[in-house]
């Protein structure tokens, strides 16, 4: 069960000697879907609840991610540039997690929940890579044909939490730019995109399962839907 809303419990303990530093990242975020503060550590990580959060660190680079326990919807701040960021980005999607905005200050992603719809599929890949995709399969902003693609604005504050119809991306003065209904979004070509694909009726049935294990309940917070 994922839970987008603040549930504090007093840290639960776990067996310490036994955990891999992948089996600990993933069971910090267990412990953060559901929630529930986890107290964790071996000789590499460690975690630490503080003041209605829950810290991910490294013993040696110090903090890696913060979640956010206290404030709907939860979300948590991960740096991307940690050598641990590839195992905790796939557990953190794995759960529907997706980086749906970017703290310039800070340098880190923020995580929040996003389920799919059901005719759709969602990706989250480098803006380079999702370019490739666009034009990749013949896609022309010329030829005014809305394409099945969609993306997560990251753009001014009216152009984030929301979902919108990508029309074509180019490349203007070393960035890339996706071209929405109405405006632009400018993206660096390493930077994470969040985006989904609209799928065949025939590719629905392989994925319907998955879909429905992240489906969250009526009226539960944060959930963000694909069409505004």
């Amino acid at each position: 069960m994922v839970l987008t809303h603040p549930n504090l419990t007093m840290p639960s303990h776990h067996s310490e000697a036994l955990l891999t530093d992948s089996e600990l990242i993933h069971t910090f975020v267990e412990g953060f879907v559901q929630g529930r503060p986890v107290l964790l550590s071996n000789a590499n990580l460690r975690t630490e609840p503080l003041f209605g959060s829950m810290q991910l660190i490294d013993n040696k680079e110090g903090l890696i991610s913060t979640a956010n326990l206290a404030q709907a919807p939860i979300s948590a701040k991960i740096r991307p540039i940690s050598a641990y960021w590839g195992v905790l980005h796939n557990a953190m999607t794995a759960q529907s997690f997706y980086p749906l905005a970017k703290n310039e200050q800070s340098d880190c992603y923020v995580y929040r929940y996003c389920a799919p719809s059901e005719n759709h599929e969602m990706h989250c890949t480098t803006a380079k890579e999702l370019w490739r995709v666009c034009w990749g399969r013949g896609y022309s902003v010329r030829s005014g044909i809305s394409l099945d693609l969609m993306v997560w604005g990251q753009g001014s504050a009216s152009q984030r939490q929301k979902w919108h119809a990508l029309r074509g991306m180019e490349c203007v003065n070393g960035q890339l730019v996706i071209k929405i209904l109405g405006g632009t979004l400018q993206v660096d070509s390493h930077d994470l995109v969040v985006w989904a694909r609209q799928v065949s009726h025939s590719r629905l049935s392989a994925s319907q399962q998955d879909n429905d294990r992240s489906r969250p309940r009526a009226g539960m917070r944060g959930y963000l839907p694909l069409r505004n």
